[in-house]
């Protein structure tokens, strides 16, 4: 592409961030401002950089060519219901993080199961995962950053990769996550504005959405169709992964650790849902519109599904727009490329050297030093390991989510969850992700195409961390978890769960009641996980789909819970939200084979379209808003976290 227009914007853009990098660098001082910004931010920076760390080039490029290949149930696993997985992630950590992250003065996945556990090897085993898993990402993001910048500046691949590794680098080991997060912030508007523009744009190019929808549904009557030419196993464990998972992403997680105020978190899954619900346009607007184009013969065929996209900019737009179209794709693939490179810094220099008992003096600058050290190594692994890239690509969003959803997502709630099973956990996410690939590439199994390896691994792994916890020592992991919890009050009283903040442990009944409770959710949670997992195994979807709502009301109702909300007090507005997505869930579901339309799609895509889509992006972040405003806010935070923000 590489004309003048398209070279100033790019030009400008890689300005802007190192200028970024410069303020951020001038304020960071310590190791707290270059792992978690100093815990210094407010709700509508955090939201955007959360959204953005999680929407990168493969959610915005990738799925586009995944909507063109097959259609719009690409979206069903990969994007539709991903803005309710932001509200679960609020639900279930939030609360609970701020209050780790100024308590214990965590600053990093593996700090938190280090706080929490107390066991060396739940702490190297996290260490490791989050190390290996940061230059997996990072490989992923290289490849992509070397495409795109080569198409905005006319380079080969090989340049455009070193020329993005380069920026994004040069600013992340400038300001650590402050700079992250403040460029997150730009790169997250750049692609809403632009995902929206190009949206109606590639529709207005393909005749408008009806004339796209009647194209592709005559050419293909599967097209349009909930789950496409996919198995519905397939596809729906591919949606249980990306729902659930969301709240077992570092890039996700550790935003909670930087916030300056409890205050803050009201508002933020509503914005980040919501801002990821708009760049879901992006594939559905592309995906479809050069489909159908294709179809009509007015476009060429992409030479591959990835090429989906810039084939429809080079072909409908005109290079400034194109430019900018290209570049908000590059700021999805930067915005998570500095989220792991500052994650892969910390576990490497604060948390796996602290596990194996190395003290590392100069923290801030061995972080910024392995900040360029990985940024390397995954440019080099992309061009002269390829082989490693493929191992290493195991290591992603699945084992992510495996590794940290136990551990940490129902570990800090639950009082029966011990090092031992968080070690388990870790080692089923990677052990599993990475048997499968690679005893598939060499010959020696071959995974059914209902299963999805990923699905599959997340709920493993939440049945493996229950039930090794319910295996493990009563007596010394409800002692772990009253110290954890009662570092809030130095009295040794405990704020949460419970309403009995200020009141010894041993004579609170109703607290007492409240752990009960939680773990009567656990093992719901447990159980529901078993049921899906069983549908992912042997082929059956309904298993997996019709669950899928009681599982979001029950983790919703654990994270309120183990928050220290009362359950009469969100009984009702959860009970009430519940039913409501089963509602819909389950006439989206009922109807996958009916011949009836709705808004010119099959009905169940329809009503997955334009119900439940809109329905998840925005009706979970309100309901976190309310529960906070009239419940959670008013759970007292503990003296210690008071003491420490004065």
């Amino acid at each position: 592409m590489g004309s003048v227009s398209v070279v100033v914007i790019i030009v400008v853009y890689f300005a802007v961030m190192f200028a970024i990098g410069l303020w951020a660098n001038r304020r960071t001082k310590s190791s707290k401002e270059f792992l978690v910004a100093g815990q210094s931010l407010g709700f509508f920076v955090m939201a955007i950089a959360s959204f953005s760390s999680i929407q990168s080039g493969w959610g915005m490029v990738g799925n586009t060519g995944a909507v063109y290949d097959i259609g719009i149930s690409a979206l069903l696993g990969a994007a539709m219901l991903v803005p309710l997985g932001f509200a679960l992630a609020w639900f279930l950590l939030g609360a609970r993080l701020h209050r780790a992250a100024s308590v214990h003065g965590a600053y990093s996945v593996p700090d938190l199961v280090k706080v929490r556990y107390r066991s060396r090897s739940a702490h190297t085993a996290m260490s490791a995962a989050m190390a290996v898993g940061a230059v997996a990402y990072m490989t992923s993001q290289i490849s992509a950053m070397g495409i795109i910048a080569s198409l905005l500046l006319g380079t080969s691949v090989q340049t455009g990769a070193w020329i993005g590794a380069a920026v994004v680098a040069i600013y992340t080991v400038a300001g650590g996550m402050l700079a992250a997060v403040w460029t997150d912030l730009i790169q997250g508007l750049l692609m809403i504005v632009m995902s929206v523009a190009v949206f109606f744009l590639a529709l207005f190019a393909a005749g408008g959405w009806s004339s796209v929808l009647l194209t592709t549904s005559a050419a293909d009557p599967d097209f349009l169709s909930l789950t496409g030419p996919q198995s519905e196993a397939f596809i729906f464990g591919y949606m249980a992964l990306l729902l659930f998972g969301a709240a077992g992403q570092p890039q996700l997680i550790t935003k909670f650790l930087m916030l300056k105020d409890r205050k803050e978190l009201k508002w933020g899954a509503l914005v980040s849902g919501l801002a990821y619900g708009v760049t879901t346009l992006f594939s559905l607007g592309i995906g479809l519109s050069l489909k159908a184009m294709v179809l009509t013969g007015s476009a060429e065929a992409p030479a591959t599904i990835d090429n989906t996209t810039t084939d429809f900019l080079s072909q409908f737009t005109s290079p400034a727009v194109a430019g900018l179209a290209l570049t908000a794709l590059l700021a999805a693939v930067m915005s998570s490329a500095s989220s792991f490179i500052t994650i892969g810094a910390a576990a490497v220099v604060r948390d796996l050297a602290t596990a194996l008992g190395v003290r590392v003096e100069r923290e801030l600058l061995w972080s910024r030093v392995m900040s360029a050290v990985i940024t390397v190594l995954a440019v080099l692994l992309v061009f002269y390991l390829s082989q490693a890239i493929f191992i290493l690509g195991a290591i992603g969003w699945a084992a992510f989510a495996a590794a940290i959803l136990g551990p940490i997502g129902i570990g800090i709630h639950w009082r029966r969850a011990t090092g031992a099973a968080a070690t388990a956990a870790v080692a089923v996410a990677l052990g599993f992700n990475l048997l499968i690939v690679l005893l598939e590439a060499s010959g020696l199994l071959v995974v059914a195409p209902h299963m999805h390896i990923g699905g599959i691994s997340l709920m493993l792994s939440v049945v493996v961390f229950v039930c090794v916890s319910l295996l493990t020592p009563r007596e010394r992991a409800e002692q772990l978890f009253r110290e954890f919890d009662a570092a809030a009050c130095p009295d040794g009283t405990s704020p949460s769960p419970g309403r009995g903040a200020g009141v010894p442990q041993s004579e609170n009944p109703e607290e007492e009641n409240a752990h009960r409770a939680v773990g009567i959710l656990v093992g719901a949670v447990t159980s529901i996980s078993a049921i899906m997992l069983a549908g992912m195994l042997f082929d059956l979807p309904d298993l997996i789909i019709y669950p899928t709502p009681l599982m979001v009301g029950l983790v919703m109702m654990l994270g309120c819970l183990g928050s220290g909300a009362s359950l009469s007090a969100v009984r009702v507005p959860l009970l009430g939200y519940t039913a409501v997505l089963l509602i819909l869930m389950t006439a989206m579901a009922a109807t996958r084979d009916s011949s009836v339309l709705f808004g010119g799609l099959p009905l169940a895509t329809g009503i997955l379209v334009y119900v439940l889509w809109p329905f998840s992006t925005l009706s979970a972040g309100l309901l976190y808003a309310w529960i906070y405003s009239s419940v959670l806010r008013r759970v007292p935070a503990g003296a210690l976290q008071e003491a420490a923000h004065r």
